[in-house]
């Protein structure tokens, strides 16, 4: 029996090293398939990258239709358009890695009879678009078979796009903010306007601020994420209630980035704001109790805690378990301020502190100033003495 299983573990990390060395090897992605009924006519590869649409490479398809293109393998998912003649609708896939992506159509239907197969993440954005055309057709029919009463129908077309946002934001951002797929659904438009507004809709800018969080713990240097994140950081601040305990700063500058308040309940229900506790010196902790490492972290931060708290220290710990009742238990029992923020991946309190990783810390002075991040402190007990010895 011990040789058979020996057997079986090299037979798997065997299997496990080629398919290792077949990815190293194909540093290429490949996007083949057929185009039925589209003999002597070209098909366009085109890359949708951050600064625009490019066309990369063509084929003039023969009776048959096959067709494949290749290219280098990307830092982060990228987004390529399959184009019939340059005209109408394209078939958008993501890439990622070294994958195949397969796609089968008819000139006749070029978007709508398209298969994918190879990329889960080419099936979802097929979705997403279809769901895009459907809510063009609903649009089109509201304003054709307008009532006299214009307020109505615009009226009815807000109702439909909030409802439409709602839904693509549940399924295919909430769901998986780190997926191409994801990406993809901030960017999709209604006669030629964008649909997400996160300059100026909170909704907007906070699905916005998901998938660049996780982008950014992900592919932190990668150029789409890196725009992102601005992008997300600056809606995240124009859409941000505005208060007088809210300092706004440059938040590239981490050892001084203001303090944004947050107002979360506990787990009675009741809402605790974060600048109500000005005056004390506050240890601002993003966590998740399901997290292997926190109950060992909370133990450590329990002795802290009961260390200081008669001199004016205090923990305000947000949590982002997806489940509240796990929650609710294991905050029960914890002496300090303990909150969760029900939005997850789509807070925008993640965006406002940048936080890449779960968990982190700030220190807070008795101003009300974030004035250290986690990374920044090389002793936090001396960290917390030298903030409550000020005045």
């Amino acid at each position: 029996m011990k040789i058979i299983k020996v057997v079986k573990s090299i037979a798997f990390a065997v299997v496990l090293i080629l398919a290792m060395a077949g990815c190293a090897k194909q540093e290429e992605f490949v996007i083949e398939g057929r185009v039925s009924g589209a003999d002597g006519r070209m098909l366009y590869l085109a890359n949708v990258g951050v600064l625009g649409t490019q066309y990369v490479d063509s084929v003039k398809l023969d009776g048959e239709g096959s067709f494949s293109f290749s290219g280098p393998r990307p830092e982060c998912f990228d987004f390529y358009r399959l184009q019939l003649d340059k005209r109408g609708r394209g078939i958008t896939v993501a890439v990622d890695s070294c994958e195949t992506v397969r796609v089968a159509t008819t000139a006749g239907h070029f978007v709508d009879s398209c298969s994918i197969e190879g990329s889960e993440e080419s099936v979802k954005i097929a979705q997403i678009a279809t769901l895009e055309l459907a809510l063009q057709k609903q649009v089109e029919y509201l304003v054709q078979h307008s009532s006299p009463a214009v307020g109505e129908t615009r009226d009815a077309i807000v109702a439909l796009v909030d409802e439409f946002k709602q839904n693509i934001c549940k399924e295919y951002i909430a769901a998986a903010p780190g997926k191409a797929s994801a990406y993809y659904a901030l960017f999709i438009r209604l006669n030629n306007a964008p649909i997400f507004d996160p300059m100026h809709v909170r909704f907007d800018s906070r699905c916005f601020s998901a998938v660049a969080t996780n982008l950014n713990m992900t592919h932190p240097h990668a150029a789409r994420s890196q725009h992102l994140y601005n992008l997300a950081t600056k809606a995240m601040r124009a859409t941000q209630p505005v208060s007088r305990d809210t300092i706004y700063v440059e938040p590239d500058n981490s050892s001084n980035i203001g303090l944004f308040d947050v107002k979360l309940p506990d787990i009675d229900g009741d809402s605790i704001a974060l600048s109500s506790l000005k005056g004390k010196v506050v240890m601002l902790d993003f966590t998740a109790y399901s997290n292997a490492q926190v109950s060992a972290r909370n133990l450590v931060l329990r002795d802290m805690y009961d260390k200081y708290k008669e001199r004016g220290f205090e923990i305000y710990q947000i949590s982002y378990d997806a489940d509240e009742h796990f929650w609710k238990t294991s905050a029960e029992n914890l002496p300090w301020k303990c909150v969760r923020d029900a939005d997850g991946a789509v807070s925008y309190n993640l965006v406002l502190y940048r936080v890449d990783r779960i968990p982190t810390y700030f220190l807070i002075n008795k101003a009300n100033e974030v004035v250290l991040r986690d990374v920044q402190v090389e002793d936090l007990n001396k960290s917390i003495e030298k903030l409550l010895k000020e005045k």
